[in-house]
């Protein structure tokens, strides 16, 4: 009889082997889905009990349904990824920007001044127009100063990054548990048809008219005595057909089946009267011979 445990334990490997290429829960979740589907497939094809099929099919689709809840985390691992940046950004225009630009604009202002002051005095050597390159220099110095106020370093974008590897064990050890639930409800489903069988057999049993299970008894060990004659051979197809509308079968002896049947020495082994039987619980027991030469 299938069980979801052994068909689970079956397909241990391929399904070990299908977990362990995913790397998300996402796709963990589908293989475990299309596992349980496997499973009742298979179980479907082995049992023929329609009530337990159904009860199975949907315990497998409520465990479908709770898949998305399964922790699959194993291993987390952490690292840091640094995007860089080689180019200078501006920054915010601050109040010493100003006022090194300031300053720049007065040292070139009074630069050219003194230029135009020089030339109209007739002063021609390169010692009297000295303070002039002076100034040049002060005026080109704080305006360089202002554009690096303005500049600031590169920043460095580092994102911390983290990896969670899939537990594939944890996965199918939740599966195997998943599976051993269901197998234990499907038992107790068929021990409860078990039980209401029993107790329908029961009171169809003690339903029976024991004289008349009696008296059809006596007339078949007759017949059986004289059954090559076509009377007892009709004789005993319309009794037999009688019984069953009633839901007994006539069972002739054989080895399977001695504890149905009262043994007594005789030339030949057979059935001398065949026992009564509802859906396997004896009614009625028989009377056979083994042989004994």
């Amino acid at each position: 009889m299938a069980t979801f445990q052994g068909l689970l334990e079956q397909d241990k490997e391929r399904f070990l082997s299908l977990l362990s290429k995913n790397t998300s829960s996402a796709a963990v979740i589908k293989d475990v889905e299309a596992e349980f589907d496997r499973m009742l497939y298979a179980f479907n094809n082995e049992d023929e009990n329609e009530s337990v099929k159904q009860a199975a099919s949907q315990m497998i689709q409520t465990a479908k349904s709770s898949v998305a809840f399964l922790d699959v985390a194993g291993e987390t691992k952490l690292w840091k990824r640094t995007a860089y940046d080689a180019k200078p950004q501006k920054g915010k225009i601050r109040w010493f920007f100003w006022l090194l630009l300031l300053l720049s604009l007065a040292a070139l202002g009074a630069s050219a001044g003194l230029y135009c002051y020089l030339k109209w005095s007739e002063l021609n050597t390169v010692a009297d127009f000295i303070p002039v390159f002076v100034l040049l220099g002060l005026s080109l110095l704080f305006f360089l100063a202002g554009l690096s106020c303005r500049r600031k370093a590169p920043e460095n974008d580092t994102k911390l990054e983290a990896e969670v590897t899939v537990d594939i064990q944890k996965v199918y050890r939740s599966v195997l548990s998943a599976a051993l639930v269901i197998d234990k409800n499907i038992e107790d489903i068929r021990t409860e048809e078990r039980i209401q069988l029993r107790k329908q057999m029961k009171e169809q049993k003690d339903s029976l008219d024991k004289e008349e299970i009696d008296l059809l008894a006596h007339i078949l060990e007759s017949a059986y005595s004289t059954r090559d004659e076509d009377s007892s051979v009709e004789m005993i197809s319309q009794i037999k057909f009688y019984l069953h509308s009633k839901k007994i079968e006539v069972v002739d002896y054989n080895r399977n089946n001695t504890a149905w049947f009262d043994s007594i020495p005789a030339y030949e082994a057979g059935t001398i009267r065949p026992a009564f039987v509802i859906e396997g619980m004896l009614i009625k027991k028989g009377l056979a011979s083994e042989g004994n030469g």
